[in-house]
């Protein structure tokens, strides 16, 4: 496509209108789910709605506002009130709430508020039933288990820090203190990985013997999700972290759920020596030709029984070769251990999804992190905002993953993540949204996802 016509064909993207109506089609009730939640001010006193409020959080993560002067400074524009008017419902809205009442109202709001909001909304994505069909062996949703740290600083920020040694290569040694989240992410689609449970990774004090971890924050992660998802059909994965017997034994006998985990020599050696025995015979089945690569497969079932494990243990692996930047050839090898039987039928489908793990994990985040949100800027130094501001994120992030999977403009013109999100601003700031375009995002009711 040359620029001509990709001027002319951009022309057409409506931005924060699209994003509107991308939003009110998947969640129309979002605004009464906002405006349900316990207030924590004092109602004498308040201008805006929590709408005005949380709406204003989203927008600033959505047009890839990295910091709270950043935002007061680009939606200071009638045209940001006016459509934040829209949004909201608020009729009396005349100004943008400043960012110091945004981050008053997230240090009392309580962060269960805002995970409700969330539940709600994974809740009416599983419930509308367009994404069943990406489901693991068309049954078992995907729930990736991935942990990463938020924030650090040189002395202590609060009584929940984190703390650990670093030593440099002199050998000087300096405590670092930091905050931790563990995130619960819901596989829908390849394109759609969204925030289905988080679990802030914290002491309950100062003083403490033995600091909190990745492992007892998942333990009460996954009660949350039993909890606010009993019925669903998940198939937990992670790296080999949690590739442990007692933590396998949780989720099958006391969740009843499947698991799908990185399987390595140091975490589960009788493990992998069993399985290493079983390739050398005649039990464990080879495939060739699977994946892009078009490599080579081997599993084999019940492994634990050779490795003196009660727990269900089916290992399988994938093999290929690749070439480095020197056109040297290198061998790659992945492993993993599931409770679910491995056929030929299934094999390459259960080797997709132990990879994707490892790409959802990087990519998550690491967009997150790199791209438009900018977590682990410090948006207030009060604990309970930071964990409103990151909830924040994550809801903002649950839009902006269908409103990208919609629209037809980011894969033809080859847009990134970026650019999107700065045609998002441009519009939220420049265009007026109209009686016409507000009857457009009401009606609108096909909507088509890659």
């Amino acid at each position: 496509m040359r620029k001509r016509e990709k001027r002319e064909r951009k022309k057409q993207d409506r931005g924060i209108v699209d994003f509107m109506m991308v939003s009110h089609h998947f969640f129309h009730s979002l605004r009464d789910w906002l405006l349900e939640m316990d207030d924590p001010r004092n109602q004498n006193y308040t201008t805006y709605t929590q709408a005005d409020l949380i709406y204003m959080g989203l927008l600033k993560n959505v047009c890839a506002q990295h910091s709270m002067r950043e935002m007061e400074e680009n939606f200071n524009k009638e045209n940001c009130i006016d459509t934040l008017r829209i949004l909201s419902g608020n009729q009396k809205l005349e100004e943008m709430p400043h960012y110091d009442t945004l981050n008053y109202y997230l240090e009392k709001l309580s962060p269960e508020a805002l995970s409700g909001v969330r539940k709600k909304m994974i809740t009416s994505l599983i419930r509308g039933k367009q994404f069943n069909r990406n489901r693991l062996l068309g049954k078992y949703w995907r729930v990736i288990l991935d942990g990463t740290g938020l924030c650090y600083f040189k002395e202590r920020h609060c009584e929940n820090c984190l703390c650990t040694v670093r030593v440099d290569e002199n050998g000087k040694k300096t405590k670092i203190y930091y905050h931790k989240v563990l995130e619960a992410k819901i596989v829908l689609s390849e394109k759609v990985v969204l925030s289905l449970g988080t679990e802030f990774i914290e002491n309950e004090k100062e003083d403490v013997s033995k600091q909190d971890c990745e492992i007892n924050a998942a333990k009460r992660l996954l009660l949350k999700i039993k909890q606010e998802y009993p019925r669903l059909q998940i198939c937990i994965q992670g790296d080999a972290l949690y590739a442990t017997e007692p933590f396998m034994e949780l989720c099958r006998k006391t969740y009843h759920w499947e698991y799908l985990f990185t399987q390595k020599s140091t975490r589960q050696k009788k493990l992998d020596e069993g399985f290493e025995w079983i390739k050398t015979g005649d039990d464990a089945v080879r495939q060739t030709g699977l994946c892009a690569e078009h490599g080579s497969g081997f599993f084999a079932n019940h492994v634990e029984e050779l490795a003196d494990k009660k727990e269900v243990m089916n290992v399988f692996e994938y093999e290929y070769e690749t070439k480095d930047k020197e056109e040297k050839t290198q061998k790659v090898r992945f492993q993993w251990v599931t409770s679910l039987l491995v056929t030929r039928r299934n094999l390459e489908e259960m080797l997709l999804a132990g990879r994707g793990r490892w790409k959802i994990e990087n990519e998550g985040f690491n967009n997150q992190k790199n791209g438009i949100y900018r977590i682990e800027h410090l948006n207030s130094r009060n604990s309970n905002a930071m964990k409103n501001h990151y909830l924040l994120t994550q809801i903002a992030d649950i839009l902006m993953q269908l409103y990208l999977a919609w629209n037809p403009y980011v894969k033809e013109l080859k847009q990134t993540i970026k650019n999107t999100s700065s045609g998002l601003l441009e519009s939220f700031r420049g265009l007026t949204v109209t009686e016409e375009d507000v009857s457009y995002i009401l009606r609108y009711t096909t909507m088509y996802l890659e």
